[in-house]
């Protein structure tokens, strides 16, 4: 019997905070050594990573399973994209208990060919607070909680925020908001329709950026008074990145996530590319675009997440831009636009992407150490990409059920060429090599997550 399974061999093996040629050793799913030229005899094969940046295999900590695309489906999308670990939404609809949303969401994931954890999103807070100890008892501790959408019955007032938010961090789990000032976004919405503005240049309008940065300072004060840790999904302005880091500045623990599509388009998209474009919250500017990789580079910014959420194509071209669903497909792209626009454009470092990617959405999560490292003891997760490597972004080549991309004909640089899950191959050269249900829940631990 050799000693090693798989070793990989002569890759840049990338951590979150240096690059070095190391061999990796992985025997029953584990890395059992990290280290200078290993024994490639002792192993019962050998993985040739000369000239590949070897990652620990990437995390997307937002992804949504109830439209275009079921965790099935997502989890093949992500495959083909580098990631090996998704951490997609559990819906708790009106008249659904939390628990069993979760019994019902581990039903669905049984054919995932990822490893996955979860989320609970509380949509219907007076009637679902008192359940959070519930999806404690099953493994699950980070709940998203929305301060838009009133109309929709899923807003959260503050007094409900703040109850919740007590309850989950007094259980060692982390509270995350969609920030937005939801009585603000109704209002205008309504009277834009009233005033017959629905078309596309009036999306952006509705959800101001003011609307975003404060929500979250509002956020923030409540999660100082409940003493909890806060989790800033999908962040898209420079002024949230500096409320942010005023926050952790005192102490607080506070973890601002962005999404690949804020950090490549301006609201120009939503003229150049119509509905199918449109998301929430919407795109910005510029310099909000500069403001958040600024915030990723020096360590304001933890995470990304792809907010995938596509829709059929009939649904989004929609004339009145207020009833088109949002959400795009973003998932199968998320570590090639990232690794285009951050490493090869100069904007972050590799040690920095894999803290972005990798590290930090395990840590934010309670998956760390198991997942995001490739450390000693944790699941032989990798991604090992190929810099030299190009692909062209073309709807028809994605594996998503929506036939639409935002990024189509793109050329991207770097691109991921073999990924293992637990040291069992995922992607081999573009070929999906896991079967459907090889994936696993994760459980995740509790205690208040550090950002590196």
């Amino acid at each position: 019997m050799t000693k090693y399974d798989t070793v990989i061999h002569g890759g840049m093996v990338v951590s979150s905070s240096q690059v070095e040629v190391l061999d990796i050793g992985i025997k029953d799913g584990k890395i059992i050594a990290r280290e200078e030229d290993l024994d490639t005899n002792d192993a019962a094969r050998v993985i040739d990573a000369a000239g590949l940046y070897v990652l620990p295999g990437a995390l997307d900590p937002h992804y949504h399973p109830q439209y275009g695309d079921d965790l099935t489906q997502g989890s093949i999308g992500a495959a083909h994209g580098g990631i090996t670990t998704l951490v997609p939404y559990i819906y708790a609809y009106k008249g659904m208990s939390l628990g069993g949303a979760v019994d019902q969401a581990f039903g669905d994931g049984a054919s995932s060919v990822l490893d996955f954890g979860a989320h609970v999103a509380i949509l219907d807070p007076p009637n679902q607070v008192d359940q959070i100890q519930d999806v404690f008892d099953r493994h699950v501790t980070s709940f998203k909680l929305f301060m838009a959408y009133r109309r929709r019955g899923m807003m959260a007032e503050d007094d409900m925020l703040l109850d919740a938010m007590e309850r989950i961090g007094g259980l060692g789990g982390v509270t995350m908001v969609h920030a937005e000032n939801g009585l603000g976004v109704d209002y205008l919405e309504q009277k834009f329709q009233r005033e017959d503005k629905v078309s596309i240049e009036w999306f952006a309008k509705s959800r101001p950026p003011e609307f975003e940065f404060e929500a979250v300072f509002r956020a923030i004060q409540l999660a100082r008074i409940a003493e909890t840790p806060l989790y800033c999904v999908h962040q898209t302005t420079g002024r949230a990145v500096e409320i942010i880091r005023q926050a952790q500045d005192t102490g607080q623990t506070v973890i601002g996530e962005t999404c690949p599509q804020y950090l490549t388009h301006t609201k120009q998209i939503l003229i150049d590319q119509g509905p199918l474009a449109i998301c929430t919250p919407p795109y910005r500017s510029e310099w909000d675009m500069d403001r958040l990789w600024d915030g990723l580079a020096e360590g304001t910014m933890s995470t990304i997440g792809s907010d995938h959420s596509p829709h059929a194509r009939e649904t989004k071209l929609n004339d009145n831009v207020f009833k088109t669903p949002v959400g795009t497909p973003q998932v199968e792209t998320l570590l090639r636009v990232v690794f285009q626009r951050g490493i090869n454009e100069g904007r972050i470092t590799l040690p920095r992407l894999v803290s972005i990617c990798c590290e930090n959405p395990a840590r934010a999560f309670g998956l760390f150490p198991r997942k995001g490292s490739l450390n000693v003891g944790s699941d032989a997760d990798v991604c090992m990409i190929d810099p030299r490597r190009l692909s062209v972004i073309r709807a028809e080549d994605m594996h998503t059920t929506v036939d639409y991309n935002t990024y189509e004909g793109w050329r991207l640089l770097g691109t991921p060429v073999h990924t293992l899950q637990r040291g069992n191959d995922v992607l081999v050269d573009g070929k999906l090599k896991a079967d459907l249900g090889a994936g696993e829940f994760i459980p995740a631990s509790t205690g208040v997550p550090e950002m590196v």
